[in-house]
C-alpha cells in the first residue's frame, strides 16, 4: 500500500508538472490565438468526458475490486472489465462520429461559434483518446495493478503532451490531433492487455446486462456530482466577471487555482485507496478500514494545516514573483482561498471512502448542497473578498458533511457492508 501510493504520488506530481510545462509551450509556441485554441479544446473535451463516461471512473474499479475479493457473489472481475469497457467507449465514439458529421453545429455548442469548426475533428480525437485512457486506467486500478495504471498515466498524461508540443507542427489542431492519435493508440495497445490477461475460467452466474447496470446504477447518480465540484470552482470567477470585471476575476481565479493545487497533492491517496477500501467495506472489516481512515485522516489534516501554513508566509514574495506587481493588492484573496485547502483537502480524502461505503451518491449531494450555499453567499456578497470568505465557509460545510456521513457509515457494522455492495 505505501509503494503504490508513493509511486502514484509521484506519477500525480510529474503529471502536474508536464501541465504546467505544456501550458508554457502553449503560450510560447502557439501565440496568443493559438493558445486560447488549444486551452478551449482541452476544456471542451474536459466537460464532454464528465456525462459521456457516466461516472464508470469511480463505478469500475470499485467493482472490480469488490469482485476481485469475492464479495459479490454471480459477479465475475473480468464481466465487470468487459461492461466497463463497453458503457464506457460506445457512447464517447457515438457522440464523436455525430460531432465530425456536423462540425459546424458541433463548434457553436462547444465553443459558442461555427467559426472554429476546424478544431472539432482535433478535439473528438482528444475526446477518444482520453475515454479509452479513462476505462482501462479504471479497470487497472481495480485489479489492483497501480504499476499499470500509473505507467499509463504517466506515459499518456506526462511525457505525450510534451513531446507534442516538441515534436509536431506548432499549430493547435495538429497538436491536439497528435496528442488525441498517441493516446488512442497507447490506451488500446493497454486495453487489448488488459483483456488478453483476464482469466477464462470465472464464469459469472449473472449476465453482462447485470454487470452493466451495477455499474451504471453507481455511477450515474454521480455524475451531477462531478459538475457541481466543476461548479464550486468556475461559478464564482463567473459571478466576479460580472461583477468586477476581468482584472479582479483574473485574480480571484488564481486563488482559486492555487487552492486546488495544493489540494491536488492528496488526490492520488484516492486513487489507491478506492478499489482497497471497496473491498474492506464489502467483505465487512469495517474496523480495519475505520482504523485505517482515522489514520490518514489525521495524517492528511497535519500535513496540510503545515502547507498552509508555510503558503501563508510565503504568500507575498511568491504572488511578487510569480504573477508580478499587478496581483499584489490581491495577496488576501490568495491567503483566504488558501485556507480553503484545509477543509478541501478532508472532503478529497474522504470522498473515496464514502464511494465505498455506499452505493448512494452521498457526495454528490453533498456538493449539489455546497453549491447551493455557495451561490447563494456570493449572490448575497459580491464584493471579492467575501465571495473568498464565502467559499472559505462553502467548503467548510462540505468537510463537515463529509465527516459526518463517513462516521455514520463506519459505524454501522453489517449493514454498512451491504450498503457498499448493494446496488
Amino acid at each position: 500500500m505505501r509503494a503504490q501510493l508513493a509511486w502514484t504520488l509521484v506519477t500525480e506530481l510529474v503529471v502536474m508538472a508536464a501541465g504546467i510545462l505544456v501550458l508554457k509551450l502553449a503560450a510560447q509556441l502557439l501565440g496568443v490565438v493559438g493558445f486560447g485554441e488549444y486551452t478551449l479544446s482541452r476544456r471542451a473535451v474536459g466537460l464532454l468526458y464528465l456525462p459521456l463516461v457516466m461516472g464508470l471512473g469511480i463505478a469500475a474499479p470499485r467493482y472490480v475490486a469488490i469482485a476481485r475479493a469475492g464479495a459479490l457473489p454471480g459477479y465475475s472481475e473480468r464481466s465487470f472489465a468487459f461492461a466497463t469497457f463497453a458503457a464506457g467507449l460506445l457512447p464517447a465514439f457515438v457522440v464523436i462520429l455525430l460531432m465530425n458529421v456536423v462540425p459546424g453545429t458541433a463548434s457553436a455548442v462547444l465553443f459558442g461559434t461555427s467559426d472554429m469548426a476546424r478544431l472539432v475533428p482535433a478535439a473528438t480525437m482528444a475526446l477518444g483518446g482520453v475515454a479509452v485512457h479513462s476505462m482501462v486506467y479504471a479497470v487497472f486500478r481495480g485489479r489492483g495493478e497501480m504499476r499499470l495504471a500509473n505507467a499509463l498515466q504517466l506515459f499518456n498524461n506526462g511525457i505525450v503532451p510534451v513531446a507534442a508540443f516538441l515534436l509536431a507542427p506548432h499549430d493547435a489542431a495538429t497538436i491536439l490531433t497528435v496528442t488525441g492519435g498517441t493516446w488512442i493508440v497507447v490506451s488500446g495497445i493497454a486495453l487489448v492487455t488488459v483483456l488478453a490477461r483476464e482469466a477464462r475460467d470465472d464464469t459469472p452466474v449473472q449476465s453482462m446486462r447485470d454487470h452493466l447496470r451495477v455499474l451504471l446504477r453507481f455511477g450515474l447518480p454521480r455524475v451531477p456530482g462531478e459538475f457541481a465540484l466543476v461548479g464550486l470552482f468556475a461559478l464564482p470567477a463567473l459571478i466576479a466577471l460580472r461583477a468586477h470585471g476581468v482584472a479582479a476575476a483574473g485574480q480571484f481565479s488564481a486563488g482559486l487555482s492555487l487552492l486546488t493545487i495544493v489540494s491536488s497533492v492528496f488526490a492520488p491517496i484516492g486513487l489507491v485507496l478506492l478499489p482497497r477500501a471497496s473491498a474492506q467495506a464489502a467483505t465487512g472489516d469495517l474496523v480495519g478500514l475505520r482504523h485505517f481512515v482515522v489514520r490518514m485522516l489525521g495524517g492528511g489534516i497535519a500535513l496540510v494545516v503545515i502547507g498552509v501554513a508555510v503558503g501563508e508566509l510565503l504568500i507575498p514574495p511568491f504572488v511578487g514573483w510569480y504573477f508580478g506587481k499587478d496581483f499584489i493588492p490581491a495577496i488576501p484573496i490568495f491567503r483566504a482561498c488558501l485556507l480553503g485547502a484545509i477543509p478541501y483537502v478532508v472532503y478529497v480524502l474522504l470522498r473515496n471512502v464514502l464511494d465505498a461505503l455506499d452505493v448512494r451518491a452521498v457526495n454528490s449531494r453533498n456538493l449539489i448542497i455546497t453549491l447551493v450555499v455557495l451561490m447563494t453567499l456570493c449572490y448575497l456578497r459580491t464584493e471579492i473578498m467575501s465571495m473568498a470568505l464565502s467559499l472559505l465557509a462553502a467548503l467548510t460545510l462540505l468537510s463537515i458533511l463529509s465527516v459526518r456521513d463517513t462516521y455514520a457509515r463506519l459505524g454501522r457494522g453489517t449493514l454498512a457492508a451491504a450498503a457498499a455492495v448493494t446496488a
